[in-house]
């Protein structure tokens, strides 16, 4: 006998029929966790996060599309661009509102999972620039 006592969803997606043909749409986790014990990190603390996560995931994108590390600084520009255009409302990462850093950190596992999944994109980033 098998018990499911916790679900948790990490984000939906969905399909629609659009003027320029399908288009996929993806909702974003909940901005807060019902029940969850509140836990206080600083400012600096989570913007650091969300830097340090996006360099680690422009080198890991980098290298397993075929190229050397070094070109891991192209990819984190163009990470860092459409974080910035897509997640904190245009501001840079330092001058960001707290809760758009935290909603950033919050969507960077679905954003990488999707980068990762559009074959040629990393090495048009490299190839091309961001």
């Amino acid at each position: 006998m098998v018990e499911i006592t916790k679900v948790k969803i990490s984000g939906v997606s969905g399909r629609e029929l659009g003027t320029g043909g399908w288009k996929t749409i993806h909702s974003a986790p909940e901005e807060t966790t019902a029940g969850a014990p509140a836990i206080h990190v600083s400012d600096e603390a989570a913007r650091s996060t969300v830097k340090d996560t996006l360099l680690q995931m422009a080198e890991e994108l980098t290298v397993q599309a075929g190229y050397a590390a070094a070109f891991k600084d192209v990819v984190y520009s163009a990470l860092l661009h459409h974080v910035r255009a897509k997640f904190l409302r245009g501001a840079s990462l330092g001058l960001a509102e707290r809760s758009d850093v935290d909603y950033a950190w919050k969507m960077l596992p679905q954003m990488r999972n999707k980068v990762a999944a559009i074959p040629g994109l990393i090495a048009g980033v490299i190839e091309h620039g961001d």
